[in-house]
């Protein structure tokens, strides 16, 4: 009587190999992505004392907090308007930092989501593959 050989064949054993090299190589480039942002994040410095943003109280609140006019970049006490150029050039500065640490951490998330998917997708692929043709 012939009995059923288990040993699975050399082919399916490549497959299931390069599926899980596929999940080593989307996971190794999540991380190197990941960790370029979190250097990037590094270098975007914030400034404490840049002008911030000033407008008229009562014209805001006549259009019940939904649009704001007459703004202008004002130094930090409040009170006075930002007119020296160096002034204007790090309330631009701040902003723009703001706005790439915003940018930057997004990226981050979906960096992090569309990673993790295809490298948890390539293991369970690998492990439904060998499952499957093992015989």
């Amino acid at each position: 009587m012939k009995s059923k050989n288990n040993k699975p064949s050399l082919r399916i054993k490549i497959n299931t190999a390069l599926f899980i090299l596929m999940a080593l190589i989307f996971g190794a480039i999540t991380f190197y992505g990941i960790n370029q942002l979190s250097v990037f994040r590094k270098n975007l410095i914030g400034v404490s004392d840049a002008p911030a943003l000033c407008y008229n109280e009562e014209l805001y609140e006549q259009n019940n907090g939904t649009i704001i006019q007459d703004t202008y970049p004002c130094i930090s006490n409040g009170t006075e308007e930002a007119t020296d150029l160096k002034d204007h050039t790090m309330f631009l500065y701040d902003r723009i930092s703001l706005t790439a640490t915003i940018n930057s951490w997004q990226n981050d998330i979906l960096l992090v989501s569309i990673g993790s998917m295809l490298t948890i997708g390539s293991l369970i692929s690998a492990i439904i593959y060998w499952n499957h043709n093992r015989q």
